[in-house]
């Protein structure tokens, strides 16, 4: 069922922690909100999971790459899931689970916090997990609001929320909130990058915040057979293999990404205000990369090329304009920009032991991944559930 019209405010709030570095974008009247379309998936009946006593979590950037993997591994443990999304009915086909609930979100214009503390009155939400991020700006969004200024009205919007409920003797009365940001804003040079730069502006306002119960969860490069930017497994089979950079990076898995920040979710009281490397467990190199998926695919090893920053932006620039089937068949599944191609020439790794501490994960490498999908999609599916069942003391 769609719903959408318009509702007052139960009130309006103004609160001290908003970032100087970022502007005032609340516009309009405060106490006007929006009430956001909605589709409610199945809510699968075989559980019988009651909607007053299952843990109840709003997703926003639940498309995507990693997104429907939160999605699912939240599904899967036994949460409730509001989805935060632009498109209703691309996302209703990309969230098919069970236990979910899709709401319509604009992160390029929702900047008023009034807006978010609505949606988490009205759907009892008892954490927040934060995964938008946009690298680069298209069909008239805004980088600076969609990554800093939207997140930052949200997260105004939970430090109400969990106030007001405190002073009723309601639940929930401490909401945590994940925020996934990124390695990248390590980099001395962050600055420099839009994306990490934005990432960077909203880690430092939570950090800054007081009476927040939050993670900040910064992963490497992630990869997932069959998904992302990459395809991995379609490049290993290329007779010549271009890479760019001779950077360390840890790519991690998605779904070690995924299962991780549910179990983070799972025991809020880890959610200290720490900040998180999720990093997978071997350093290596983009040909180091290609080399692993190669020969766990049992793949004959093609031509590696070493190819300048340069070549590599106009040459990508020029194939982006071939169709979908033949980027495909070149392991390209998504808009590359000349940032991104950059980025991926800078490396970055971080110290992964409090990432696997609190979440207990037995980390997913690169080879054993396609090791395991090499052998069939069977054996690679009992991989993923061998890693959401294994809970490592560290």
């Amino acid at each position: 069922m769609i719903l959408s019209r318009d509702l007052p405010a139960e009130s309006s709030f103004m609160l001290p922690f908003r970032s100087a570095t970022m502007k005032d974008q609340q516009q309009g009247d405060p106490c006007r909100i929006f009430r956001p379309e909605s589709i409610h998936l199945a809510l699968d009946s075989r559980s019988k999971m009651s909607r007053e006593s299952v843990k109840r979590i709003l997703v926003v950037g639940a498309t995507g790459f990693v997104g429907p993997a939160l999605v699912e591994e939240f599904s899967r443990a036994g949460f409730y899931v509001i989805c935060g999304v632009r498109n209703l009915r691309s996302a209703a086909r990309q969230l098919d689970f069970p236990n979910v609930e899709v709401i319509r979100v604009d992160m390029n214009e929702d900047l008023n916090p009034n807006t978010w503390l609505d949606r988490l009155r009205r759907h009892r939400v008892d954490g927040v997990v934060n995964n938008v991020g946009i690298a680069n700006a298209f069909g008239g969004q805004s980088i600076e609001n969609v990554n800093v200024n939207a997140p930052l009205a949200l997260f105004e919007a939970v430090y109400f929320y969990s106030r007001e409920n405190r002073v009723a003797g309601r639940q929930p009365q401490d909401v945590a909130v994940i925020q996934i940001s990124t390695t990248g804003v390590n980099w001395d040079d962050c600055d420099a990058y839009r994306y990490p730069k934005s990432k960077k502006l909203i880690d430092e306002s939570l950090i800054e915040t007081t009476g927040l119960n939050f993670i900040i969860v910064r992963p490497n490069v992630i990869y997932e057979p069959g998904r992302g930017h990459l395809l991995l497994e379609q490049i290993a089979r290329l007779p010549v293999i271009a890479y760019i950079g001779n950077s360390p990076i840890q790519p991690i898995h998605c779904r070690e990404l995924a299962i991780g920040i549910v179990r983070l979710m799972e025991n809020p009281c880890k959610a200290d205000c720490s900040i998180l490397q999720a990093t997978g467990p071997v350093v290596m190199t983009w040909k180091e990369i290609f080399f692993s998926v190669c020969s766990a695919l049992g793949c004959r090893h093609g031509i590696f090329i070493r190819t300048p920053l340069l070549v590599a932006q106009v040459f990508t620039n020029l194939i982006q304009r071939l169709p979908e089937r033949m980027l495909y068949r070149l392991g390209i599944l998504s808009k590359l920009d000349n940032d991104t191609i950059e980025m991926m020439t800078k490396g970055s790794t971080g110290d992964n032991r409090e990432w696997l501490k609190k979440t207990g994960l037995q980390p997913m490498s690169v080879f054993e991944t396609y090791r395991r999908l090499a052998i069939s999609p069977e054996a690679y599916a009992e991989y993923v559930q061998s890693i959401r069942d294994t809970v490592v003391r560290y």
